[in-house]
């Protein structure tokens, strides 16, 4: 038998054991990223969405389930995103404390994302005042900790996000904050695609991190600050990347209002109704007048449209074919998928738009 040495065995007796980080999981991959951002070096986020699953029409697993009955932390946009969750997250997380980022007090709020009824749904956004460039990187505070776990209110507006919300009340009267007493019927539920949100965001994932594991909170801390500041680089890097450019486009469904308001460069129009089928003679005679009218130059599908049909339809409106991905399906889940989300919609828009 093999014995530790003498000094080492005190060492290791004297040292306090540190106390496990909690177990956090999150609904989709782009907040799975940004609590995997602010969790980095003392645990990693459990992803509860499949690679390539739809957050809207995804039943709940069994494995699933056993995650969220084991879970101290839920963070989720919110049941207007992931219905499959409102129901199971309070029945089998007794201890769970879910926060549901749509209700948290300065995130943006649109009209919009899932009413495919009309011709064009682009065109019903298009008004939005750009934001005009504001949000400067707000200071992840070390008092957010000091908080209670039950104080949804957000009361003090998280303490240094007023002059955000300032900003934001310049939008038009469609966009507003969660928090403001509006109920969610018709609000666009992708949020995430707005990187002010995540903006807003992560000083409550932190402060919900810190209350739960207050032995990491100087680590959560760094890693928030760090996180905002990455935001700030990045939002640059976008406006820099898109600004100029002209030219009308469609998307195949209104899913990325937040990115191109944000950055005003708002759609032409939307293809159908979230099917992958090509659309019928009155629809496609309806993209064509659309497409010609705006000058349109590319449709932009997603990847589990077919491209076949894609194909087609970019040959009948005379349009190029990109593909955007809102969701970051195909890329790897972690800390630095946010960046690259956000990033590959850009790229996307200004390698079709720029031609």
């Amino acid at each position: 038998m093999r014995f530790l040495p003498l000094s080492l065995a005190l060492g290791l007796m004297s040292s306090p054991a540190l106390a496990a980080p909690p177990d956090v999981v999150t609904d989709i991959p782009p907040v799975h990223s940004l609590v995997a951002q602010v969790m980095e070096g003392v645990g990693q986020p459990q992803l509860l969405l499949p690679p390539g699953g739809s957050p809207h029409g995804h039943q709940m697993r069994p494995s699933e389930a056993r995650r969220l009955r084991q879970a101290d932390l839920l963070f989720w946009i919110g049941p207007d995103q992931s219905p499959w969750l409102e129901d199971t997250a309070g029945s089998l997380g007794q201890g769970l404390t879910s926060v549901p980022l749509m209700e948290i007090d300065g995130t943006i709020l649109r009209l919009g994302g899932h009413d495919h009824g009309e011709e064009d749904h682009g065109e019903a956004e298009a008004g939005h005042d750009t934001h005009d460039g504001a949000h400067a990187a707000h200071g992840v505070e070390a008092d957010h900790a000091d908080h209670g776990e039950d104080d949804h209110a957000h009361d003090a507006d998280h303490g240094d996000h007023g002059h955000a919300d300032e900003a934001h009340e310049t939008t038009e009267p469609d966009a507003h904050k969660a928090g403001d007493g509006h109920d969610h019927e018709g609000v666009d539920p992708h949020v995430w695609l707005d990187p002010d949100n995540a903006r807003v965001w992560l000083p409550e994932i932190l402060r919900h991190l810190v209350t739960a594991d207050p032995d990491n909170a100087a680590t959560y801390r760094a890693n928030a600050e760090t996180a905002m500041r990455r935001l700030t680089d990045l939002t640059g890097q976008i406006e820099a990347k898109l600004g100029g450019l002209s030219g009308g486009y469609i998307v195949f469904h209104d899913a990325y209002g937040y990115f191109t308001d944000r950055f005003d460069l708002p759609p032409s129009g939307t293809i159908a109704d979230g099917d992958a089928t090509m659309p019928g003679a009155r629809r496609l005679a309806a993209l064509q007048s659309l497409a010609k009218g705006q000058d349109v130059q590319c449709l932009f599908t997603e990847p589990q449209f077919d491209s076949r049909v894609a194909s087609r339809l970019a040959e009948a409106l005379d349009a190029r074919v990109g593909v955007l991905d809102p969701i970051g399906s195909s890329l790897e889940p972690g800390p630095g998928l946010y960046a690259a989300l956000l990033t590959s919609l850009a790229d996307g828009l200004a390698s079709c738009l720029a031609k």
